[in-house]
C-alpha cells in the first residue's frame, strides 16, 4: 500500500494538487473527444482556477471546500475506482464496492487539503496539443518556487457531455496505469482478495490523517 500511495496520491499532487486522477474506464461508451482548441481552453481554465484557490486569500478549509468542488467539475473522479479495480471490480460484492469509493473518495480529499501549502506561488503555462488513444494531450510546464518546473500532459476526453480529465501523463509515464498497477499488486499478494484492500486503503488513510 505505501507503493502506490507514494508513487500515486504524492507523485500525481507534487506536479499539480488535485488534477492527477481520473481514469478512464474500459468498457465505458463515450462521446468523441474535445477539439485540440477546447482541450487547450479547458485545461488553462482549470489549472488558473486551481491557482487562484491555492495562491487567493481564505481559510484552508474554505479552500480544501473549493478544489474539491473544482475537482469535481473537471475530473472523472467517479471512473476511477472502476478502473484501478479493474477485473477486481467485477468480483467484488456491492458492499466492498461501496466501501471502496468511499475510502478512494477520502483519500483523494485528504491529499487536496494536506497540499495546499506546500503549492503556494504554484504557476503554469499550456503549450502544444497532441491526439491520443485515450483523447487529446495538453502539455504544461507547472512551476514551483525552489524546484525545476515539471513536464506534463492532461488527457482530456468527453465524458458525460463535458470535457474531463482522464489522464496525466508525467515524464511519458501514465499515472493512471500505474495507479492500477499498485491496487492490483495489493490485491494480488492477498490471495486475490479486494478486502485486502480494503484494509490497506484504511490503515493508510488513518496514517495520513494522523500526520
Amino acid at each position: 500500500m505505501a507503493a502506490y500511495s507514494r508513487r500515486v496520491l504524492l507523485g500525481a499532487f507534487a506536479v499539480m494538487p488535485a488534477l492527477a486522477l481520473s481514469p478512464i474506464v474500459a468498457g465505458t461508451a463515450f462521446a468523441a473527444a474535445p477539439s485540440a482548441a477546447t482541450a487547450k481552453t479547458f485545461i488553462n481554465d482549470s489549472g488558473q482556477k486551481l491557482v487562484s484557490i491555492i495562491n487567493g486569500p481564505g481559510s484552508t478549509s474554505q479552500k480544501s471546500a473549493d478544489l474539491r468542488s473544482l475537482v469535481n467539475n473537471i475530473v472523472a473522479v467517479d471512473q476511477i475506482g472502476k478502473f484501478v479495480l479493474g477485473r477486481y471490480y467485477r468480483v467484488a460484492t456491492p458492499a466492498q464496492r461501496s466501501e471502496y469509493m468511499q475510502l478512494f473518495h477520502q483519500t483523494l480529499a485528504y491529499n487536496i487539503t494536506t497540499q495546499i501549502r506546500a503549492y503556494k506561488g504554484v504557476t503554469f503555462t499550456t503549450g502544444r496539443v497532441t491526439s491520443g488513444p485515450e483523447g487529446e494531450m495538453v502539455s504544461t510546464e507547472v512551476s514551483r518556487q525552489g524546484q525545476a518546473p515539471a513536464h506534463v500532459q492532461w488527457v482530456v476526453d468527453t465524458v458525460g457531455g463535458q470535457p474531463k480529465i482522464v489522464d496525466v501523463v508525467v515524464e511519458g509515464t501514465s499515472l493512471r496505469v500505474t495507479e492500477r498497477s499498485d491496487y492490483s499488486s495489493v490485491i494480488n499478494d492477498h490471495g486475490g482478495q479486494v478486502q485486502a484492500l480494503l484494509s490497506a486503503m484504511k490503515q493508510q488513510l488513518a496514517r495520513m490523517q494522523a500526520g
